[in-house]
């Protein structure tokens, strides 16, 4: 099937310095529809390439300045795919091989039979319309290749979608592609985008009762690709252009991301400098593309939930259940990484054993419900005392409890000892079973040191159970130093 010519959307070049043929050839080219600009040599037609690419160049051989051949070469080397259509008075071999080689399409000699031209040009649109749909069909099943293998390769869902407008926007040469995320409440804001460095960022923004809510528009609600080639042309309600014109838009795609039977959120394409049509192929893109973001979104949302469970249980398997503060497990885990790491800095490394006195009293005289209660309780007291960063409070076992203080030398952990009586005592815990109070007091050991290789935890655990012993050798409701 041959492809339909998109005649208003054909430009064409025209570059011959004879103003009488350049006149003909306009007048030919616009009266079959074509937009047409001229240039009189090759030079001109370079400069004119640079800024706007022509679908097809009728280009003179023999010109000032540059001749056709030159400037042939250097706007194929500019772009391999130009259509370029030699028209020149040279009907020699050598001629005709030369404009091949330098990378000419056809060739028509002067004076020109106009037929001929108009259906040679026609012939060569049709092959370059081609060319540009396969090379476009190509490129999209790159990127939808690329965001697929994106969404296998990593469970990152906001470096997917950044991948994503930054390739539907180079793809499509369009000033704005973002994607939307509704809100529980119908507002919603910018996730990710990709903008032209002169058009104003909106990523982060938050938008409320505009057209992207359920209030002002209804379309994608439906599931449909909703498109606006020109913004003051549409029936738009007054909210829909207010937002369009705080976005800077002058047309737009929107294709909703649909999840589990609801709008998860839009991607949206926007033209900021003019009116656009849109093409079939850019919506097709663009409904292609939702489906490997949807599984993107799944993956990433199945991710997070398996992400929350597993700190949940690694919560639970590092809290002790009665006392909900961490537990030998985790005091076991921080002190075997605290040491290290002062162990490179050279750092000092203190240890606190507490030991609840006559805790067996307590319990055959208040019942064990009693004494789970004053377990939590003297928990809580260290929790509060242990609030600088790197500090650990921990249920050591039993009656036991630990504080891991890093950074600490022996006359601060002396500090913190002192706090922790001090603060026990304030509570006034009945304790009527004690042998040396009638209130609820503790025992502590201390020892400090800066670790080395020729140690290991296990010898500052040891240190400050020999310490803890020591403070209930001689008196208890005290602390004592392991020197």
């Amino acid at each position: 099937m041959t492809p339909r010519i998109r005649i208003s959307n054909t430009l064409v070049l025209i570059v011959d310095d004879d103003l009488v043929v350049q006149m003909q050839l306009r007048h030919a080219m616009e009266k079959e529809g074509y937009q047409v600009m001229v240039a009189g040599d090759g030079k001109a037609a370079l400069d004119i390439c640079m800024n706007s690419l022509p679908d097809i160049v009728l280009l003179d051989a023999v010109m000032p300045v540059m001749d056709g051949f030159v400037c042939c070469a250097q706007l194929h080397a500019l772009d391999p795919n130009i259509s370029i259509l030699m028209i020149t008075a040279l009907d020699d071999q050598d001629s005709v091989d030369q404009a091949f080689e330098v990378g000419a399409v056809d060739y028509i000699t002067k004076p020109i039979h106009w037929a001929v031209l108009k259906q040679r040009v026609r012939r060569l649109l049709q092959m370059h319309w081609i060319m540009k749909e396969f090379q476009y069909k190509v490129e999209q099943e790159q990127l939808v290749a690329k965001i697929t293998q994106k969404i296998r390769t990593s469970l990152n869902l906001e470096q997917i979608l950044s991948t994503t407008v930054i390739e539907v926007r180079k793809l499509l040469k369009t000033d704005r592609v973002i994607v939307y995320r509704f809100q529980p409440d119908g507002s919603g804001y910018v996730i990710v985008e990709s903008v032209d460095p002169k058009w104003d960022s909106m990523l982060g923004r938050v938008y409320k009762d505009t057209y992207l809510s359920d209030k002002c528009s209804y379309k994608y609600w439906k599931r449909d690709v909703y498109v606006i080639e020109d913004i003051n042309n549409a029936g738009l309600s007054p909210c829909h252009i207010d937002l369009l014109n705080e976005l800077q838009a002058k047309a737009n795609l929107v294709v909703p991301i649909e999840l589990e039977n609801n709008i998860w959120g839009l991607l949206v394409v926007y033209e900021c400098s003019k009116p656009r049509k849109w093409a079939k192929s850019d919506i097709d893109l663009l409904t292609q593309l939702t489906y490997p973001l949807i599984m993107a979104i799944q993956q990433a949302e199945l991710y997070q939930q398996l992400e929350a469970a597993n700190q949940k249980l690694q919560q639970l398997a590092n809290i002790d259940s009665l006392t909900q503060i961490p537990n030998r497990r985790a005091f076991d885990e921080v002190l075997e990484r605290e040491w290290k790491r002062l162990e490179r800095e050279k750092a000092p490394l203190s240890l606190i054993l507490c030991d609840i006195d006559f805790f067996k009293n307590y319990n055959d005289t208040y019942g064990h419900q009693s004494g789970d209660e004053c377990l939590k309780e003297v928990a809580k007291i260290l929790h509060q005392v242990a609030q600088r960063p790197g500090d650990l409070a921990a249920r050591y076992g039993g009656e036991e409890f630990a504080l891991v203080l890093p950074n600490t030398n022996t006359t601060g952990a002396i500090y913190i000892a002192e706090i922790i009586l001090a603060y026990i005592r304030t509570q006034n815990l009945i304790h009527e079973s004690s042998q040396i109070s009638s209130y609820l007091t503790l025992s502590l050991g201390i020892a400090t040191i800066i670790p080395q290789g020729s140690c290991s935890p296990k010898w500052l655990i040891a240190r400050a159970d020999e310490a803890l012993y020591r403070a209930k050798l001689t008196g208890r409701d005290r602390y004592a130093i392991h020197e």
